[in-house]
């Protein structure tokens, strides 16, 4: 039966028009380092280097990650080696890729972004189905809208060129096949997504809680979420590059500079939230509204401890998008979150040209296929913003990461929910801030401030 919560916005074929070409733009324009490396390391498969992979390229590149990423990159690159068009990697290659390389490399990021925009539509979609007229809605901003447009996708995707958007791919296969009740197939698909990064795993563990109890199904699925990975490390557990390798980036960003204070609170905050899931009896066939909205604010909720616990990456913000996306068919106040998203991208950008100098910042444009063509620019955008800049950016990322729970939690407040409910008709205030506005404002803001701000540097300079 089709409900109100089916209802999404109409696009104009100028709005299509303006974001395929800015997410064009984007793909051709700007691509950071790591791509280049990640992707060049794959070569090594391509040239007969599977047993001692990590021996081999350790001359050349630090491969923090486990194979599976590298695997991916050299299936995708098949059809460039039948041409020729990998060589074997070189002091004098290995940081260097041609335009096709670029190109190619970029094209496997923008199919897993549009397969994680397909998926999280069905998962919508499994949250809606069946709960009828009074049920959820997204008669405002449909997920599926709201990822295709989020403008910390497009930035780590198009922009930076981060590939943790594989990741995303299989968390969400996981989580579409958690709401079907399809336990073998959640378990897979989050056994895959934790061998990137295990950044799932935080994920996997809660969600595991909410459905088992018992200590032999909540062994099996331990043991399930980890074999993939674990298959991983046993082909390589010979290698002491491997092994020295792996390991350092997990020590690098959470025990390095000894336990903190907030990592220590924000290890017991997750711990009871798994105590919680693990005491709650929950009837996943007669509260499934309950059990499904549990499961994307824990998903969400692990994921923000995390990122107020460790020293954190840009594109690590991916992998919350798509959870504060999913979080818009629980809260009225849509426009609340968009004009906090805004502000945390805004704040994300400017930490970044200040934190990662030279690295994250406009000189992410030489990495693109018009690079070697650009004259050399040593002003960067750091220069114009300043530091100064800094402490009120880390205020508007974290507002961002916290705004589904700030907002959920005061409409749930009566003199909060009258004003939110007031801010949403049609006031002289609400009319400059009409939804469908803010949604442009907030898909506009990923591509063009970085444009933007190159374009400055290079007149200025």
């Amino acid at each position: 039966m089709t409900t109100s919560c089916k209802k999404t916005q109409s696009f104009s074929k100028l709005d299509y028009f303006i974001y395929s070409a800015s997410l064009t733009l984007c793909f051709l324009l700007f691509k950071q380092s790591d791509l280049t490396v990640t992707n060049n390391a794959s070569f090594a498969f391509l040239h007969g280097h599977f047993w001692d992979f990590y021996d081999y390229a350790q001359a050349y590149f630090d491969n923090y990650y486990l194979p599976v990423f590298y695997w991916f990159f050299a299936i995708w690159n098949i059809p460039l080696a039948l041409f020729g068009l990998t060589p074997e990697v070189t002091l004098q290659t290995w940081a260097h890729s041609t335009p096709i390389q670029t190109i190619w490399s970029k094209l496997l990021l923008a199919l897993f972004f549009f397969g994680c925009v397909k998926v999280i539509g069905k998962i919508a979609d499994q949250i809606c189905d069946g709960l009828g007229p009074s049920g959820l809605k997204y008669e405002g901003l449909a997920p599926r809208n709201l990822l295709a447009t989020s403008p910390f996708a497009i930035f780590v995707v198009f922009i930076f060129s981060q590939y943790d958007i594989f990741g995303v791919f299989f968390t969400l296969l996981g989580l579409h096949s958690y709401f079907s009740r399809r336990w073998k197939w959640f378990a897979f698909w989050f056994s895959v997504a934790i061998s990137f990064k295990y950044f799932a795993a935080l994920l996997f563990l809660p969600l595991v809680l909410n459905i088992e109890k018992r200590f032999l199904p909540l062994l099996i699925y331990g043991l399930v979420g980890i074999a993939v990975s674990a298959l991983q490390f046993l082909l390589y557990w010979h290698s002491d590059a491997f092994l020295g390798q792996i390991f350092y980036l997990v020590r690098a960003k959470t025990t390095d500079n000894g336990i903190s204070i907030r990592l220590l609170l924000a290890a017991i905050a997750y711990g009871a939230m798994c105590i919680y899931f693990f005491l709650a009896k929950i009837n996943i066939l007669t509260q499934s509204k309950e059990w499904q909205r549990q499961s994307v604010f824990a998903c969400l909720f692990a994921y923000v401890l995390m990122f107020s616990a460790v020293h954190w990456n840009p594109q690590w913000l991916v992998l919350v998008t798509p959870f504060v996306c999913l979080c818009y068919l629980y809260i009225n106040s849509q426009k609340a979150l968009v004009l906090l998203e805004i502000l945390g991208f805004v704040g994300l950008t400017f930490f970044c040209i200040n934190n990662w100098a030279g690295n994250v910042d406009i000189s992410m444009i030489y990495g693109g296929i018009f690079g070697d063509f650009l004259p050399a620019n040593h002003l960067l955008a750091g220069d114009l913003i300043g530091r100064h800049s800094m402490a009120i950016s880390r205020v508007c990322i974290y507002l961002f990461l916290y705004s589904p729970f700030l907002v959920y939690s005061l409409e749930r407040w009566p003199l909060a929910r009258m004003y939110c409910a007031k801010f949403s008709k049609d006031s002289n205030l609400s009319k400059y801030f009409r939804l469908q506005t803010l949604f442009n404002a907030r898909f506009l803001v990923g591509p063009y401030i970085w444009m933007i701000l190159t374009m400055i540097c290079f007149s200025l300079a």
